[in-house]
Order: C-alpha cells, then structure tokens, then sequence
C-alpha cells in the first residue's frame, strides 16, 4: 500500500499539505524538534502560495481561530522575559506564523490518510526512543531530545488520537492495520509512562469520562467493547511497568504527605502545592491585569525573603499550572485568551448530532468525519490536563504541536466536509477488512 498514492493527480499544494501532516506527527518525537519539519514544510508553501490562499474566503471558524493565535502571540509578548533579549519573541512568532499556515492549510486541505499513518509512525518512534533511552542506555526516565514531561505527555497524546482513528474506522481497517494501531498505540503509552510524567496521568484521567460520554451519545453498542479494550491496554502497560508505577505513586503520596504536614517543599509536588498557594494569593490582589512578569518575579523573592512561602520556588519562572500563571502575571484577561484558545478548538472538533446526521446516508464518509472530529478533539482536552501541573505553552513543544496539529486536523475536516470523499482518502484505502 503506497500511502500517498492518492496524492498523484492531487494540486501540489495539496500534496505538500498532506506531507506536511504526516511530518508533523510523524517526526515529533523521534527527532530533535521534529515537529518543526513539517512547520516549516507548510510555511514554505504558504510562500510560494501568498499570491492565492489570502485572497480566498474562509471558513468562520478558522477566522476566529486565526484572531485566537493572534491573542496568543499578543499574550507572549506581555509575558515576554526581557533578559531573554531576542528571544522573548520567539514564542509570539510561533503563533504569528500558525496563522499564515492556518489559512494556507485549510485551503489546500490535506488527506485524513496522512494524519493516521503519521500518528501510527510518530507513536512507533517515540515507544522505541523511550526503550532505547530507559532500558538500553539506563536513563532514569525517556525524555527524547527535549523536557521528559513534554516528551511524555505529547507521546499519550498522539496515542490517544491514533486510538481514535483506529475505533472509528475499525470496520474500514485491514486486519493487519489493525494489529499495526495498537502496537503504536500501546507504544505510545508505553513512551509516556517511561517518561514518569504523573501530569499526563492526570490529563488522561480527565479526558477519560469525557470520552466515554461522547461514546455513550454516538454509539452504545461499542461502549463496552471500548471500556474493556481500555482496560486491557492499561492492565498490559501497568503489568510492563509495575515496579516504575508503584514507585511513582508511592512517592506521589510522600510528596503530598510531607507538604501538608511540614510545608515542605523541596519535592516536585510540595514545590507545585506551594507555587499554586502563592499564585492565588498574588492573583487575588490584582486579578484584572496581573502583575505582570517584573512584578510577579520581584514580589515572590520579596514574599520568600519575609519567610511568607518556601525558597524553592524562587528558582523557577513559571507557577506549574497554565491558568494559574496566567492569572498571576496577566489576570483574568490573560486567562481568557488562553479559555478561547482551548474552547474554540473544542467547538470546531465537537461532533454534535446535528453536524454528524450530514453524513448519516454515507457510513464510510461518517466514520472518518468522526475518526478525523474526535482526533481533533483530544488535543484541547488533553493540553487542558496537561496544563493542571505544568505551562505547556512556555516550551517550544507545547505551542508548535498545539498550533499545527489543530491547524492540520482542522483543514482535514474542512476537506472532508466540502466535497465528495476521494478515493484512497481513508488510511487503508485499497485494502479491504
């Protein structure tokens, strides 16, 4: 089967996006940045493209999507650290050119094809650096070519997705495609539990209930299948790694123990607990604009100084928590922006009766409108897990798998929704079940 096939009497643009989307996933966990292949493969055709796409009309979602990544990027700036000097505009860059892509992707939209098989290949890979890393190399934890939290939590996250795609379209899937998605898929789970990062845990906690909900609503009959399919990927992942599980919730309650009877800090924990306690505080004095990044610097050192809270916070930049940083250093008007950011991704991806009865007279077309809808969704809901323990948009991981993922699964949808499915559109197109 040749993935890109389908591509070949394609408009070029359209090939370079698919590329692209397969790249994107594909590369993000096995190479250094690699995530940023595919970026760059999508600006550059937005380049060579800048005579047409911005002419186009476009969707209204995708303008307001586009002003939420303009926020974002205005948002950078006012946290911009100053002693960064040239590099305080990395981040508001970022989002600045999510935009141009965004607009240039959702019209020469990519195959949904492309989205599976690069979740499939990007889990595959970070499943065999974290063995390599962990078990072959004896690193404490799998951290890939970046932070070991990032590295695992975008690793469950694209597990989660391929899984999507693989319940979806179980009925379209050949048997050894099949076999092939939950490999990666428990590869992916497997990369994420090496890294040891208890947030992911927490954000797939969180994005379970949802889930089964969303299951409930669409299709009863394969509830149960998925519940115990579920629980036997965790049972296996637990059984591989049990010795690594307890450790880490045994030291989870320690750390948590000894906070809340001493105060201290000098856990990963006790330093989050603590960090949180002095956000709220801070936060609640001035809670429409913050303090600003100079202010809130200052006024910590000057509170840990006075004996107010424990020292081991003065070291880092950020609160550990997405919102709390927010409030802390902009207020409510920054913690608005960033509600938009994740709630409008959330509104396009949400696959409502209404926008799903459309495809009611055609099951395949269905399926994969669901496949590409639910993929789309796990990403806001699992950075909002994600950024319970830690700023995800601080690191360059965070906002580059956020910005192009969403853009890339969102000018999917866009192209499945206006014309008639092409062959070889599906993953396995060509291969019968």
């Amino acid at each position: 089967m040749n993935l890109f096939s389908s591509l070949r009497r394609a408009p070029w643009p359209q090939q370079l996006t698919t590329v692209a989307a397969f790249l994107v996933p594909g590369l993000a966990l096995w190479l250094q940045s690699g995530y940023s292949y595919g970026a760059a493969l999508l600006f550059g055709g937005a380049l060579l493209t800048v005579h047409r796409w911005p002419l186009q009309p476009h969707d209204r979602l995708t303008r307001w999507f586009a002003v939420s990544m303009l926020a974002m990027a205005l948002l950078w700036i006012a946290l911009a650290d100053p002693q960064e000097h040239w590099g305080q505009w990395d981040r508001p860059a970022k989002f600045a050119l999510g935009v141009v892509c965004l607009l240039f992707a959702t019209r020469f939209p990519p195959r949904p094809s492309a989205l599976f098989w690069g979740l499939l290949v990007g889990c595959i890979g970070a499943g065999a650096v974290a063995i390599w890393q962990v078990d072959i190399k004896g690193a404490e934890r799998a951290s890939g070519h970046t932070n070991a939290i990032q590295w695992g939590n975008l690793a469950l996250l694209m597990a989660v997705m391929l899984g999507m795609f693989a319940l979806c379209l179980r009925r379209q899937l050949s048997l050894w495609c099949k076999l092939l998605a939950g490999v990666a898929i428990l590869a992916g789970l497997n990369a994420s539990v090496l890294s040891q990062s208890r947030g992911g845990w927490l954000a797939l906690l969180l994005a379970i209930p949802l889930g089964l909900v969303l299951l409930y609503r669409i299709n009863r009959a394969a509830l149960w299948k998925v519940v115990a399919g579920l629980a036997t990927a965790i049972a296996l992942i637990s059984v591989i790694n049990v010795g690594l599980l307890a450790q880490r919730w045994n030291l989870v309650e320690k750390e948590v123990l000894v906070y809340g009877e001493r105060g201290d800090a000098n856990t990963s924990v006790g330093q989050r607990l603590e960090h949180w306690r002095l956000a709220l505080d801070m936060g609640s004095e001035r809670p429409l604009l913050g303090w600003g990044v100079a202010g809130y610097t200052a006024e910590k050192s000057a509170r840990v100084a006075a004996g107010l809270y424990h020292p081991s916070i003065v070291e880092y930049k950020y609160v550990h928590n997405e919102l709390l940083d927010l409030f802390v250093k902009t207020g409510l008007l920054g913690v608005a922006v960033v509600l938009c950011f994740y709630g409008l991704p959330l509104y396009m991806f949400w696959p409502s009766r209404t926008r799903m009865a459309v495809h009611d007279a055609d099951p395949g077309r269905r399926s994969l409108v669901l496949a590409v809808r639910l993929a789309g969704l796990c990403i806001p809901v699992l950075y909002i897990g994600f950024g319970l323990t830690q700023v995800f948009f601080a690191h360059n991981s965070g906002i580059m798998f956020y910005t192009f993922m969403v853009t890339l699964v969102w000018a999917a949808l866009l192209g499945l929704e206006r014309g008639p499915l092409q062959a070889g559109a599906g993953p396995c197109a060509g291969v019968r079940p």
